[in-house]
């Protein structure tokens, strides 16, 4: 079963990269008519993506129901991680006539400052978890 869905997936994704090349080829032969076409492409790309962001986790779990506890843990890290930075954001910090001459609304300053404010939190993370799995190898 896991052999067989293994080999359609890997078809599948063999042939959107063929897709991908083909549509980059179209596009190079047409020139800047070409780009509508790709954001199209791209469109379709995040969705398949998000799709599979969303069904993969939900068919690990029914193919190992132990795997619950991790996919819950998870999301609520990851909640915990999106509230953070809401509190550590400190939302619209520009003037208002500076972002109007950049077409930029307050509300979308303000979610640009709390993604950075996930990222930060994230790659901090990722450092101290660097750290203490190093110190804890020279201890044992």
């Amino acid at each position: 079963m896991k052999d067989k869905l293994f080999d359609i997936c890997k078809y599948i994704l063999m042939g959107l990269m063929g897709l991908i090349v083909l549509f980059m080829i179209l596009t190079l032969v047409k020139g800047q008519d070409g780009t509508d076409m790709e954001m199209k492409f791209t469109y379709v790309f995040i969705i398949i993506a998000a799709l599979a962001m969303i069904l993969s986790p939900i068919y690990g779990m029914i193919i190992n129901p132990k795997s619950i506890k991790g996919v819950l843990i998870a999301i609520g890290l990851a909640v915990v991680v999106a509230l953070l930075a809401l509190l550590l954001s400190r939302g619209s910090t520009l003037p208002a006539e500076y972002l109007e001459g950049m077409n930029i609304t307050p509300k979308i300053e303000s979610f640009v400052d709390w993604a950075i404010m996930c990222v930060y939190i994230l790659v901090g993370a990722t450092i101290a978890s660097i750290i203490f799995s190093s110190v804890w190898k020279l201890i044992k």
